[in-house]
Protein backbone atom coordinates (compact mmCIF):
# COMPACT_ATOMS: atom_id res chain seq x y z
CA UNK A 1 0.00 0.00 0.00
CA UNK A 2 1.85 2.81 -1.01
CA UNK A 3 0.75 6.74 -0.87
CA UNK A 4 0.33 8.61 -4.25
CA UNK A 5 -0.03 12.40 -2.42
CA UNK A 6 2.92 13.26 -0.04
CA UNK A 7 1.97 15.16 2.79
CA UNK A 8 5.19 15.79 4.09
CA UNK A 9 7.36 14.28 7.10
CA UNK A 10 6.89 14.06 10.85
CA UNK A 11 10.17 12.83 13.22
CA UNK A 12 12.07 12.01 9.32
CA UNK A 13 9.14 9.44 7.97
CA UNK A 14 7.48 10.25 5.20
CA UNK A 15 3.29 11.10 5.43
CA UNK A 16 1.27 10.16 2.33
CA UNK A 17 -2.31 9.63 0.78
CA UNK A 18 -3.45 6.38 -1.20
CA UNK A 19 -6.29 7.69 -3.65
CA UNK A 20 -8.60 5.18 -1.44
CA UNK A 21 -8.55 7.91 1.47
CA UNK A 22 -10.62 10.55 -0.24
CA UNK A 23 -13.57 7.43 -0.20
CA UNK A 24 -13.74 7.15 3.34
CA UNK A 25 -12.97 10.41 4.03
CA UNK A 26 -16.32 11.54 1.94
CA UNK A 27 -18.52 8.56 3.69
CA UNK A 28 -17.29 9.37 6.69
CA UNK A 29 -18.24 13.46 6.25
CA UNK A 30 -21.52 12.54 4.96
CA UNK A 31 -22.40 9.81 7.61
CA UNK A 32 -21.72 12.27 10.40
CA UNK A 33 -23.12 14.91 8.51
CA UNK A 34 -26.46 12.91 9.00
CA UNK A 35 -25.70 11.91 12.58
CA UNK A 36 -25.84 15.97 13.40
CA UNK A 37 -28.55 16.30 11.44
CA UNK A 38 -30.74 13.66 13.09
CA UNK A 39 -29.33 14.84 16.88
CA UNK A 40 -29.52 18.80 16.31
CA UNK A 41 -31.30 19.69 13.59
CA UNK A 42 -31.23 23.79 14.81
CA UNK A 43 -27.52 24.06 14.59
CA UNK A 44 -28.30 25.05 10.78
CA UNK A 45 -26.79 23.46 7.57
CA UNK A 46 -23.01 25.29 7.46
CA UNK A 47 -22.60 24.50 10.81
CA UNK A 48 -23.25 20.51 10.44
CA UNK A 49 -21.45 20.83 7.32
CA UNK A 50 -18.31 22.56 9.01
CA UNK A 51 -18.36 20.10 11.64
CA UNK A 52 -18.49 16.98 9.86
CA UNK A 53 -15.37 17.94 7.86
CA UNK A 54 -13.07 19.36 11.22
CA UNK A 55 -14.15 16.23 12.73
CA UNK A 56 -13.20 14.03 9.74
CA UNK A 57 -10.11 15.52 9.97
CA UNK A 58 -9.44 14.99 13.24
CA UNK A 59 -10.17 11.72 13.19
CA UNK A 60 -7.89 11.00 10.46
CA UNK A 61 -5.13 12.95 12.67
CA UNK A 62 -5.65 10.42 15.16
CA UNK A 63 -4.91 7.62 12.91
CA UNK A 64 -2.08 9.05 12.15
CA UNK A 65 -0.84 9.48 15.37
CA UNK A 66 -1.52 5.68 15.96
CA UNK A 67 0.52 4.70 13.05
CA UNK A 68 3.39 7.72 14.12
CA UNK A 69 3.19 5.83 17.44
CA UNK A 70 4.11 2.35 15.71
CA UNK A 71 6.60 4.28 13.34
CA UNK A 72 8.42 5.91 16.39
CA UNK A 73 9.13 2.95 18.21
CA UNK A 74 10.06 0.72 15.18
CA UNK A 75 12.45 3.85 14.59
CA UNK A 76 14.04 3.92 18.27
CA UNK A 77 15.05 0.34 17.89
CA UNK A 78 16.75 0.89 14.84
CA UNK A 79 14.35 -0.49 12.25
CA UNK A 80 14.12 1.81 8.73
CA UNK A 81 10.36 3.10 8.23
CA UNK A 82 9.57 3.99 4.64
CA UNK A 83 6.72 6.00 4.99
CA UNK A 84 2.98 6.13 6.49
CA UNK A 85 -0.02 5.70 4.45
CA UNK A 86 -3.57 6.55 5.19
CA UNK A 87 -5.78 4.49 2.45
CA UNK A 88 -9.51 3.88 3.03
CA UNK A 89 -9.30 1.34 5.86
CA UNK A 90 -7.44 3.55 7.84
CA UNK A 91 -3.53 3.75 7.88
CA UNK A 92 -0.54 1.54 7.59
CA UNK A 93 2.96 2.07 8.31
CA UNK A 94 6.18 0.91 5.82
CA UNK A 95 8.16 -0.64 8.14
CA UNK A 96 11.13 -2.42 6.20
CA UNK A 97 12.44 -4.98 8.97
CA UNK A 98 10.89 -7.26 10.93
CA UNK A 99 11.69 -6.84 14.75
CA UNK A 100 14.20 -8.96 15.71
CA UNK A 101 12.98 -10.08 19.01
CA UNK A 102 9.68 -11.01 20.60
CA UNK A 103 9.56 -8.20 23.25
CA UNK A 104 10.48 -5.26 20.39
CA UNK A 105 7.27 -7.07 18.50
CA UNK A 106 5.24 -6.90 21.28
CA UNK A 107 6.09 -2.78 22.10
CA UNK A 108 5.62 -2.08 18.26
CA UNK A 109 2.72 -3.41 18.27
CA UNK A 110 1.15 -3.02 21.23
CA UNK A 111 1.61 1.43 21.77
CA UNK A 112 -0.49 1.97 18.46
CA UNK A 113 -4.06 0.61 20.70
CA UNK A 114 -2.17 2.04 23.53
CA UNK A 115 -2.08 5.77 21.81
CA UNK A 116 -5.53 5.11 20.35
CA UNK A 117 -7.26 4.57 23.63
CA UNK A 118 -5.23 7.52 25.60
CA UNK A 119 -6.15 9.41 22.31
CA UNK A 120 -10.09 8.40 23.19
CA UNK A 121 -10.30 8.72 26.97
CA UNK A 122 -8.93 12.44 26.12
CA UNK A 123 -11.53 12.97 24.42
CA UNK A 124 -13.98 11.48 26.22
CA UNK A 125 -12.74 13.70 29.39
CA UNK A 126 -12.81 17.14 27.58
CA UNK A 127 -16.67 16.00 26.47
CA UNK A 128 -17.47 15.57 30.06
CA UNK A 129 -15.80 18.99 31.48
CA UNK A 130 -17.10 21.01 28.22
CA UNK A 131 -20.38 22.16 30.23
CA UNK A 132 -22.78 22.73 26.87
CA UNK A 133 -23.79 18.99 26.59
CA UNK A 134 -25.36 19.35 23.24
CA UNK A 135 -22.61 22.35 21.91
CA UNK A 136 -21.17 21.58 18.64
CA UNK A 137 -17.39 20.78 19.95
CA UNK A 138 -18.73 18.45 22.60
CA UNK A 139 -20.67 16.39 19.96
CA UNK A 140 -17.04 16.38 17.71
CA UNK A 141 -14.68 15.79 20.75
CA UNK A 142 -17.35 12.65 22.22
CA UNK A 143 -17.61 10.83 18.98
CA UNK A 144 -13.69 11.37 18.52
CA UNK A 145 -13.24 10.21 21.78
CA UNK A 146 -15.77 6.85 21.03
CA UNK A 147 -14.92 5.76 17.69
CA UNK A 148 -10.87 6.08 19.39
CA UNK A 149 -11.64 3.43 21.79
CA UNK A 150 -13.57 1.63 19.29
CA UNK A 151 -10.08 1.88 17.05
CA UNK A 152 -8.26 0.79 20.01
CA UNK A 153 -10.60 -2.15 20.44
CA UNK A 154 -10.87 -3.29 16.81
CA UNK A 155 -6.77 -3.36 16.20
CA UNK A 156 -6.38 -6.00 19.85
CA UNK A 157 -8.73 -8.65 18.02
CA UNK A 158 -6.51 -11.26 17.44
CA UNK A 159 -6.23 -10.91 13.93
CA UNK A 160 -3.36 -11.42 12.34
CA UNK A 161 -1.93 -8.26 11.04
CA UNK A 162 -3.59 -6.15 12.96
CA UNK A 163 -2.17 -4.98 16.29
CA UNK A 164 -3.60 -7.93 18.07
CA UNK A 165 -2.62 -10.15 15.58
CA UNK A 166 1.19 -9.42 16.33
CA UNK A 167 0.82 -9.42 19.76
CA UNK A 168 -0.47 -12.78 19.51
CA UNK A 169 2.77 -14.03 17.55
CA UNK A 170 4.83 -12.12 20.20
CA UNK A 171 3.29 -13.81 22.59
CA UNK A 172 4.04 -17.38 21.01
CA UNK A 173 7.18 -16.03 19.86
CA UNK A 174 7.97 -15.09 23.15
CA UNK A 175 7.04 -18.58 24.20
CA UNK A 176 8.33 -20.67 21.86
CA UNK A 177 11.47 -18.94 20.65
CA UNK A 178 10.35 -19.74 17.40
CA UNK A 179 9.36 -16.41 14.82
CA UNK A 180 8.81 -19.06 11.76
CA UNK A 181 6.19 -20.77 13.75
CA UNK A 182 4.52 -18.03 16.04
CA UNK A 183 3.98 -15.99 12.22
CA UNK A 184 2.72 -19.32 11.48
CA UNK A 185 0.00 -19.69 14.27
CA UNK A 186 -0.42 -16.09 14.30
CA UNK A 187 -1.38 -15.90 10.48
CA UNK A 188 -3.93 -18.70 10.96
CA UNK A 189 -5.94 -17.22 13.30
CA UNK A 190 -5.92 -14.27 11.53
CA UNK A 191 -7.45 -16.06 8.61
CA UNK A 192 -9.33 -17.60 11.20
CA UNK A 193 -10.92 -13.84 12.24
CA UNK A 194 -10.93 -12.70 8.73
CA UNK A 195 -14.06 -15.99 7.58
CA UNK A 196 -15.86 -14.85 10.57
CA UNK A 197 -15.77 -10.93 9.44
CA UNK A 198 -16.54 -12.26 5.72
CA UNK A 199 -19.18 -14.83 7.11
CA UNK A 200 -20.30 -12.10 9.43
CA UNK A 201 -21.02 -9.54 7.02
CA UNK A 202 -22.31 -11.25 4.45
CA UNK A 203 -25.13 -12.33 7.08
CA UNK A 204 -25.61 -8.47 8.27
CA UNK A 205 -26.20 -7.92 4.23
CA UNK A 206 -28.87 -10.60 4.10
CA UNK A 207 -30.74 -9.51 7.28
CA UNK A 208 -30.39 -5.82 5.78
CA UNK A 209 -27.87 -4.16 6.83
CA UNK A 210 -26.84 -2.95 3.03
CA UNK A 211 -23.53 -1.49 2.40
CA UNK A 212 -22.64 -1.62 6.07
CA UNK A 213 -22.83 -5.31 6.25
CA UNK A 214 -20.79 -5.86 2.51
CA UNK A 215 -18.18 -3.10 4.88
CA UNK A 216 -17.38 -5.49 7.35
CA UNK A 217 -17.09 -9.17 4.66
CA UNK A 218 -14.52 -6.29 2.66
CA UNK A 219 -12.98 -5.79 5.80
CA UNK A 220 -12.76 -9.59 6.50
CA UNK A 221 -11.09 -10.08 2.74
CA UNK A 222 -8.93 -7.70 3.29
CA UNK A 223 -7.32 -9.36 6.61
CA UNK A 224 -7.53 -12.82 4.99
CA UNK A 225 -5.65 -11.57 2.51
CA UNK A 226 -3.08 -9.74 4.29
CA UNK A 227 -2.79 -12.80 6.89
CA UNK A 228 -2.02 -14.48 3.78
CA UNK A 229 0.83 -12.39 2.51
CA UNK A 230 2.38 -11.34 5.49
CA UNK A 231 3.05 -15.03 6.35
CA UNK A 232 4.38 -15.58 2.90
CA UNK A 233 6.68 -12.93 2.60
CA UNK A 234 8.53 -13.55 6.16
CA UNK A 235 8.84 -17.21 4.76
CA UNK A 236 10.46 -15.74 1.91
CA UNK A 237 12.69 -13.27 3.84
CA UNK A 238 13.75 -16.34 5.80
CA UNK A 239 14.51 -18.58 2.96
CA UNK A 240 16.33 -15.96 1.17
CA UNK A 241 18.36 -14.90 4.22
CA UNK A 242 22.45 -15.37 3.98
CA UNK A 243 21.64 -16.67 0.04
CA UNK A 244 24.34 -14.35 -2.03
CA UNK A 245 23.20 -13.55 -5.91
CA UNK A 246 26.08 -16.49 -7.12
CA UNK A 247 24.17 -19.23 -5.39
CA UNK A 248 21.33 -18.46 -7.54
CA UNK A 249 22.36 -17.14 -10.94
CA UNK A 250 22.58 -19.04 -14.29
CA UNK A 251 26.21 -18.74 -14.90
CA UNK A 252 25.79 -20.39 -18.27
CA UNK A 253 24.53 -17.43 -20.68
CA UNK A 254 24.68 -18.77 -24.82
CA UNK A 255 25.87 -16.19 -26.89
CA UNK A 256 25.38 -15.72 -30.71
CA UNK A 257 27.51 -14.09 -33.02
CA UNK A 258 27.64 -10.48 -33.72
CA UNK A 259 27.03 -10.70 -37.66
CA UNK A 260 23.56 -12.95 -37.15
CA UNK A 261 20.75 -10.88 -38.99
CA UNK A 262 18.05 -10.66 -36.64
Amino acid sequence: MRSQINLGRVFGIRIGLHYSWFIIALLIVFSLSAQFHTSNPEWGDGVILALAVATAILFFISLLLHELAHSVVAKSRGLPVREITLFALGGVSQIEKEPTSAKMEFWMAFVGPLTSAGIGLLCLALSRVSGAASSPPTAMVSWLGYINLALAGFNMIPGYPLDGGRILRALIWWKTGDVERSTRMASRVGQAVALIFIGFGILRFFEGAGIGGLWIAFIGWFLLQAARESYLQIGLKRAIEGVSVSEVMTSDCPTDSRNMNL
